[in-house]
């Protein structure tokens, strides 16, 4: 599946926003927010260092599908069901820091008590957008069937749901300690910012200033901040 020149151009500028943005939430809100929790600082640090370098590993097996890139080699690429289960891994985390669970179970004056949803839901969805595109890319080269591949499409896109409601109900049934959801986002937060970082750096692999791409790093960080301040 071969893109336009133009449209892989504008896709990589969506991919620096989307980028720009997860990092900047990340930094200015979802880190500051695991501190206030009251948990161990260095159990947090860890549990951080634990999501950074799980992404990593499972971006081994991705092709880069998870931050938009699609690194196929013929011959090379590794099946797809391990491909899909890699991202089903990192899709389930991310949808299960999304319960509202998470947020009535904290003290009145920590930050999650006023709702972080919205603006990691739109982090989320950004970063899912250009991933789903190179994945459907994938699957088509690989399976040569775009049925079946929008079927395998499908079953990615239903694990952040499914990691979702899986949170929902191991919270109210108190299935599992109640620190969990920190652990989880912990997790998560690390992996976000693996994510966010190698954005960046394929996106600009000489290491070379790029003033557009600078400007729209810019405005996916002060969308963040935005966010920070409305939501």
């Amino acid at each position: 599946m071969q893109l336009s020149s133009f449209s892989e151009r504008n896709l990589k500028f969506f991919l620096v926003f989307a980028g720009s943005y997860l990092f900047s939430v990340t930094v200015i809100h979802l880190i500051p927010d695991l501190f206030l929790s009251g948990m161990n600082p260095f159990n947090l640090g860890l549990y951080i260092l634990i999501g950074f370098f799980i992404q990593k590993i499972l971006e081994n097996y991705t092709s880069g599908v998870e931050h938009g890139h699609v690194h196929h080699h013929e011959g090379h690429g590794y099946p797809i069901l391990y491909i899909l289960v890699a991202l089903g891994i990192h899709s389930f985390l991310e949808g299960s820091i999304m319960t509202d669970s998470l947020h009535n179970n904290h003290t009145p004056d920590s930050v999650y008590a006023h709702g972080s949803s919205p603006k990691i839901l739109l982090g989320i969805v950004m970063h899912k957008i250009p991933a789903a595109f190179a994945l459907m890319a994938l699957l088509v080269i690989q399976l040569k069937n775009k049925r079946k591949a929008l079927w395998l499409l499908m079953i990615f896109a239903l694990s952040s749901p499914l990691g979702l409601f899986t949170s929902e109900y191991l919270t109210h049934q108190s299935i599992l300690p109640d620190n969990y959801l920190i652990i989880f986002f912990a997790i998560v937060t690390g992996s976000f910012l693996q994510i966010s970082t190698t954005i960046f750096i394929e996106t600009d692999p000489h290491h070379k200033m790029d003033w557009k791409k600078l400007l729209v790093s810019l405005i996916g960080a002060g969308a963040a901040v935005g966010a920070q301040m409305v939501f």
